[in-house]
């Protein structure tokens, strides 16, 4: 079954970059504006740069060509491992990438981190007090979290912790601390979900037969939660976890221009709007690789966490 699966995500992984790859380079092609004029503007500093310069280019960008022969040609170059270079700042497209990805990384991983700390504890306590006063508070903030936008959060954030307390940053990158208030706000909407994922598992989990039978044996409520009810309970929490792990890596666009973070989404958009088309190319396939490993993993983790699966397989 475990071949089965990395089977079919690998052959959906080449799907995925293959009309991921297109889709992105026929809009780029059609959009209006012109890559050697852009280039050439911000190369030179002036609105109206020589017609024989734009030609040269051109040429040289093979902007000239068709457009199916100018993907054909980079496909080519990409299987040999080869993603181009920016045509902004002269560097390779893998050098672009390897610098940028760390601090996305390094956001989503903190973003999971502060949701996960937050989220299922709070989870758990709304299951166990049922239409309380705590559920009700949580149920609340869960739909005021979802119904507010990343900019309006990350505005929140900034006023708070930037301008009124003065203790974190609120734009740039270094430290770890540069990271908070940005993670903070891409997290806020995986914490309201998160929360109710944890809280209607751990509901269904307490009605199972196996914790009344338990229950019935006179083991304590609170031997009962933790050594039979939280891991079962768990598992669809942390597959979902898993999952918005990789669709974070797209949010953080939003975030990181907010936040003036050099990472892959702030550089993504930069590229689209100078028309650095190997640069665009190469994060989108970069954002299509994340997305599908991390399905993978989610996978192969469900796998292992729930025998069920495997007993069914088998």
């Amino acid at each position: 079954m475990m071949r089965t699966i990395l089977l079919n995500r690998l052959l959906q992984l080449i799907q995925v970059m293959v009309g991921i790859s297109l889709i992105t380079f026929t809009v780029i092609s059609f959009s209006p504006g012109d890559p050697a004029e852009i280039t050439l503007r911000a190369t030179l500093g002036t609105e109206s740069p020589p017609k024989e310069a734009v030609a040269r280019l051109h040429e040289e960008m093979g902007l000239d060509d068709p457009w199916h022969v100018r993907y054909l040609k980079w496909a080519s170059r990409v299987v040999h491992g080869d993603l181009g270079y920016s045509y902004q700042t002269k560097r390779s497209t893998i050098e672009e990438i390897t610098h940028s990805l760390p601090i996305t990384f390094c956001l989503a991983s903190l973003s999971i981190l502060f949701s996960a700390s937050i989220a299922i504890p709070l989870g758990i306590a709304t299951a166990l007090r049922q239409n309380g006063l705590v559920d009700h508070l949580c149920r609340l903030s869960s739909v005021i979290f979802l119904s507010s936008p990343e900019f309006f959060v990350a505005m929140v954030f900034m006023l708070i912790g930037g301008v009124y307390l003065g203790v974190l940053p609120i734009a740039g990158a270094g430290g770890i601390k540069y990271f908070i208030l940005p993670s903070l706000t891409l997290s806020v909407g995986l914490i309201a979900v998160t929360m109710r994922v944890m809280r209607t598992s751990m509901i269904e989990t307490l009605e199972q037969d196996y914790i009344r039978t338990a229950r019935a044996k006179g083991l304590s409520r609170r031997i009962v939660i933790q050594r039979h009810a939280l891991k079962n309970a768990l598992i669809p929490v942390l597959i979902y976890m898993g999952t918005q792990f990789g669709w974070i890596f797209g949010g953080a666009v939003t975030i990181e221009s907010i936040f003036a973070l050099p990472g892959l989404g702030r550089l993504l958009v930069n590229s689209v709007s100078s028309m650095d088309v190997m640069v665009v190319q190469g994060c989108m396939l970069t954002f299509a690789v994340i997305i599908v490993l991390i399905n993978l993993f989610v996978d192969l983790a469900q796998l292992y966490l729930d025998p069920s699966i495997r007993s069914h397989g088998e």
